[in-house]
């Protein structure tokens, strides 16, 4: 398949029946009537490719209005970012070795090198399992952990995110559950394996609509864990999240779970909000569906991609140097990447994406990595980050006075239904796709 289309057949069809990064759910404002993806102006692929879509969201019809988004008038151009209008090509030679087949795989994460089974590797599937795959995915999958009875895999929902405690002694799953609401659970390990039955329910946040879960979790390097939520789904902010300090939804968040102390969680005396002002929960605001956020482990920064809606997707970096900006305000949905999108306000908290693109070139944003192995050297120091969309991967690199420069790591690595990136223990990278593949990013053997 040609990369940055969304082709007809088995491609399609993955993209009817699960919109997790890119868009809405169909028609209606209840669940029992969100049953298909809300096409929302994704120009990355061509008019016939979108049609196509549009057929297949709304059961076989030809799209009516009302199924489309409304349009927005021409937006006015703010300050930061820039998109870059062409990919030069890098001189890296990579090519994506497959590690293991599995039903949706979603979220891959290392076990801390702490302990019994460090450094394995564990795989979500989005139906709710989790998948053993040993130290280098050098073992036959298998299952661990199994929630499938506590979800669903309608329109963007299932078991999203999963990130391990410092120590590796528990496990946290984020998900959301057959109501559609979005829950994150503590599993203690045993040995390489999670123990199911001691789950604990450390948050729940009620979901509105069944898109824009975010779902993503990770533990900072300080040690709290860290999550995100989309704004509560439907299209252009329907339900006023993005900007409301009152609700999770539309933010990231911090907390200390609290393992052994009374309560599900406590929150961290250094949150922005932890006083008054809003939810002390969150640490930063106004996203639309952040997918995938991730640290460098070198720095500690942290990398934020947010899907964006009718042109724009985008990436964030808060800096560790800036102690990752306490209370920042990632702008939707006053603003779609540097563009304004409501309002006409430009609050002082607001922090623009590093790097925008158009959906000329993608139109959902698979947030990745900066790369810290040692078998690539050519991107020590690099984001490593794709498009659903577009089945395409980029370097990133952004420069201490905010120049960011783009290149696509070449025509060998394409892969098609980019959900997620994972790293391993040594901070090699691992990409996951619908397509039902766990592949480990490499440089190509030489002939």
């Amino acid at each position: 398949m040609p990369a940055g289309r969304l082709l007809a057949g088995r491609l399609l069809a993955v993209v009817a029946a699960f919109g997790i990064l890119a868009h809405t759910c169909a028609d209606g404002n209840t669940r029992e009537n969100q049953q298909g993806v809300e096409a929302e102006g994704t120009a990355a692929v061509s008019a016939a490719a979108t049609a196509a879509a549009a057929r297949t969201a709304s059961g076989g019809r030809e799209p009516e209005a009302d199924d489309l988004p409304a349009a927005n008038p021409a937006p006015e151009q703010a300050e930061g970012g820039q998109s870059w209008p062409s990919d030069p090509p890098d001189e890296a030679s990579l090519v994506l070795t497959p590690i293991a087949s599995l039903p949706d795989p979603i979220a891959l994460v290392a076990r801390p090198n702490t302990g019994s089974g460090a450094g394995d590797l564990y795989v979500a599937t989005r139906a709710g399992q989790v998948w053993l795959l040993g130290a280098d995915g050098d073992e036959p999958p298998e299952v661990v952990l199994d929630i499938g009875g506590s979800t669903t895999t309608d329109c963007e929902t299932g078991l999203l995110g999963i990130a391990f405690s410092p120590d590796g002694a528990h496990l946290y799953l984020h998900y959301t559950d057959r109501q559609g609401n979005s829950q994150i659970m503590e599993y203690p390990m045993s040995g390489q394996w999670v123990q199911g039955d001691q789950g604990r329910r450390v948050l729940s946040v009620d979901q509105p609509f069944c898109n824009h879960n975010g779902g993503h979790i990770a533990t900072g390097p300080d040690g709290y864990l860290w999550a995100g939520f989309g704004d509560g789904g439907g299209s252009d902010d329907q339900f006023g999240h993005g900007q409301n300090l009152g609700s999770l939804l539309g933010a990231i968040v911090r907390i200390d779970p609290a393992t052994g102390r009374e309560g599900a969680y406590a929150i961290p005396p250094d949150n922005p909000f932890a006083g008054d002002g809003g939810s002390p929960e969150i640490w930063a605001y106004g996203a639309r569906n952040p997918w995938r956020f991730s640290f460098d482990r070198a720095t500690g920064d942290l990398w934020i991609a947010d899907v964006g809606q009718n042109e724009w997707e985008e990436i964030h970096v808060l800096r560790a140097a800036d102690g990752w900006t306490p209370g920042a305000n990632l702008g939707w949905p006053l603003f779609e990447g540097n563009q304004r999108f409501s309002g006409t306000a430009t609050p002082d908290d607001v922090v623009f994406p590093v790097h925008v693109y158009d959906h000329e070139i993608g139109c959902s944003v698979t947030g990745g990595h900066v790369y810290r192995g040692s078998a690539i050297p050519q991107l020590a120091g690099a984001y490593v980050f794709g498009d659903y969309c577009a089945g395409r991967l980029w370097r990133l690199d952004v420069s201490g006075n905010g120049a960011d420069s783009r290149a696509e790591l070449g025509p060998s690595v394409t892969p098609a239904t980019l959900v997620s990136f994972g790293e391993d223990a040594a901070g090699e990278l691992y990409v996951l796709t619908f397509e039902g593949t766990v592949y480990r990013l490499e440089i190509a053997p030489s002939r």
